[in-house]
């Protein structure tokens, strides 16, 4: 992953949405160097972006320094990675508002995360914004091992990593992960994100098949295999 921090004046009008798996949907130059035009509103409707756009999460927000960090997954053909991977500072982006979905529901006693390698940033922000008092396990799909992350929580941390993301002939093993998990006794909270298809169906696994309450269970489709994510 390529970690890339943004700051400037502009960021001071920025507000988090208080979610520790906001993303928010950066608007990209046409080319290389190129300026970005934002949107605007016409009509009382806001019209396309001039060029294109991609969800990312929110790493970290400094709302003391106005500092936004993004970390970009790194592989060849995609508009946001491409961008990454020769970004130099003075580079700029347009942002839209942030969005997030994790939320605990009251009496939570354990947590569990599930995500591919896209969801790997979330994880991290969730696992640093957690609280003492939780018990959360996590399960995080990454290509290789030199692809682990030190992750730090206040909580009671039990970390599994998964070297099979885009192994086989599957991009992601997510619902494999998802099935051979027990679930603890008492009521939980679940998060995945990750694949659509892939986060959907272990959605249904833990809905349908184990029959947990599904207004204890988040899931978030960050990518669908191949598609780009405009």
């Amino acid at each position: 992953m390529i970690r890339v921090e943004f700051g400037g004046d502009d960021l001071q009008r920025f507000r988090s949405s208080g979610r520790p798996d906001e993303w928010v949907r950066l608007l990209f130059p046409k080319s290389r160097g190129g300026v970005v035009t934002l949107p605007a509103c016409a009509d009382g409707k806001w019209q396309r972006p001039a060029g294109p756009t991609r969800p990312y999460t929110v790493r970290k927000w400094h709302d003391g320094s106005s500092r936004l960090i993004v970390d970009f997954v790194a592989h060849e053909g995609g508009v946001a990675a491409e961008w990454a991977l020769a970004a130099s500072i003075g580079d700029r982006l347009g942002l839209t508002n942030p969005e997030g979905r994790f939320q605990l529901p009251e009496n939570t006693e354990w947590i569990f995360l599930f995500a591919d390698f896209t969801g790997l940033p979330a994880v991290g922000r969730i696992l640093e914004e957690l609280p003492t008092g939780y018990r959360v396990t996590a399960h995080v799909e990454v290509p290789h091992c030199s692809d682990r992350q030190v992750l730090h929580s206040a909580a009671e941390l039990d970390l599994n990593w998964h070297e099979s993301y885009g192994h086989g002939d599957r991009p992601t093993r997510l619902l494999d992960i998802a099935r051979a998990v027990t679930l603890p006794d008492g009521p939980g909270y679940i998060w995945i994100a990750g694949e659509v298809t892939a986060a959907s169906e272990a959605r249904k696994h833990f809905r349908d098949d184990l029959g947990f309450d599904k207004e204890r269970l988040t899931s978030v489709g960050y990518w669908i295999e191949g598609q780009a994510r405009g």
